[in-house]
């Protein structure tokens, strides 16, 4: 005991027992929180989060709708058999072949086509990995790629981009995943943070208070005594004058949700794809059928054409000279019926289209002036005999 302490005790006067003060200041300053590990962003990681795996796939199916014709200045010409199954090899048709190539393009920046060639032209052009591929410059400057350890020419293989990047020296071509690296991993930074919340972080279950003072042993007796309690599912005697509140974060503090719909967003913006597609349409407004085709219209515009412009050059530079190859929109952009009858009505009504025009484009049988009669129908009478 302190001089201090034996004075005042001697004096009469009781000393009193310091009251017990939880340790709040340095409690757990560098683990208030889940632990942020450093995030890479790769194909895999990226696909992960819904977003981005919902966005590809719009754009894919979407790709997969649209045919692909060939026309010599404004004539349809017959697509040529490579392009009608371009990997004949696999049994890939032209739908897959595009969808495929459409995700190479998206998630690594870059397309392969392997082109296969007989005696007669094109036989086969089948997609090729983007990460078993390795492109290169020889000495003469012309560039050269490696597949499985093979060398083949730019001849042998069609290299598409999505994005060129801005590196005169760097020959591979960039996507978002390539271009946008900081908004997907805050993506998925925020994704762990979120799941790990309640494993790892310092948010109590439970707050036992109580308007006495407590020593740190009885205090952390108290707390021992109520988890034994609760892990046992019995009843809790609480003493002290302690009473529990229990903590609980809503679901939208939990997931932090406003801060995942604007990552959503930014994801919808960096592939094109209108955000009605991720499941978030303006809130207040219900999604139509009208302005469901405004979307469509949209995706393509934002999405798709992107894609759609440097696949239908490729193919193009495989077809003989003077042939090129572009995308049927005809039916991927179609007007729904309202928007279509009233835009016929207009031309019908100021003399720019006919009848038989507007039943041409509805894909509808020609419709006959005059109504046809009857065929004759011989009638037999029971009364006469029969030869």
């Amino acid at each position: 005991m302190a001089i201090r302490d034996r004075i005042i005790s001697r004096l009469g006067y009781e000393i009193a027992e310091p009251a017990f003060v939880p340790d709040t200041e340095n409690r757990g300053v560098a683990n208030t929180a889940p632990t942020r590990e450093a995030v890479a962003v790769t194909p895999t990681t990226a696909l992960s989060l819904v977003a981005v795996s919902r966005a590809t796939s719009v754009l894919e199916t979407a790709m997969m709708q649209i045919p692909v014709n060939v026309y010599r200045g404004t004539t349809e010409l017959p697509s040529p058999l490579w392009l009608e199954t371009p990997d004949l090899e696999n049994q890939i048709s032209q739908a897959e072949w595009l969808g495929t190539t459409l995700m190479h393009m998206a998630i690594y920046g870059n397309a392969y086509w392997h082109i296969q060639r007989g005696p007669r032209g094109i036989v086969n052009v089948r997609n090729l990995h983007p990460t078993d591929v390795t492109v290169a410059v020889d000495g003469d400057g012309k560039i050269y790629y490696t597949y499985y350890s093979k060398y083949y020419s730019a001849k042998d293989i069609k290299h598409l981009k999505l994005w060129h990047n801005p590196s005169p020296s760097y020959l591979l071509g960039e996507g978002p995943l390539q271009r946008h690296k900081s908004v997907l991993r805050s993506a998925l930074d925020l994704h762990n943070y979120a799941d790990n919340w309640f494993k790892i972080a310092a948010v109590p279950t439970g707050t036992l208070t109580t308007s006495e003072f407590l020593s740190a042993d009885v205090a952390k007796q108290n707390k021992e005594a109520f988890i034994a309690s609760q892990q046992e599912r019995s009843v809790a005697v609480l003493s002290s004058g302690l009473k529990y509140d229990s903590v609980a974060l809503n679901p939208e503090e939990a997931q932090f949700l406003e801060n995942q719909k604007y990552i959503t967003r930014q994801i919808a913006m960096m592939f094109g794809v209108p955000t009605m597609y991720l499941g978030m349409g303006i809130e207040g407004q219900g999604m139509t059928y009208v302005n469901g085709n405004e979307d469509r219209t949209k995706l393509f515009e934002d999405g798709l054409q992107q894609y759609i412009v440097r696949i239908q050059q490729a193919i193009t530079d495989l077809l003989p000279r003077g042939q090129y190859a572009e995308f049927n929109l005809t039916e991927f952009l179609r007007p729904n019926v309202k928007t279509r009858y009233e835009s016929y009505a207009i031309g019908l009504n100021n003399n720019f289209l006919t009848i038989p025009e507007v039943r041409e484009m509805e894909g509808m049988p020609e419709m006959l002036d005059t109504p046809q009669e009857p065929a004759p129908v011989d009638v037999v009478d029971d009364n006469q005999p029969v030869d």
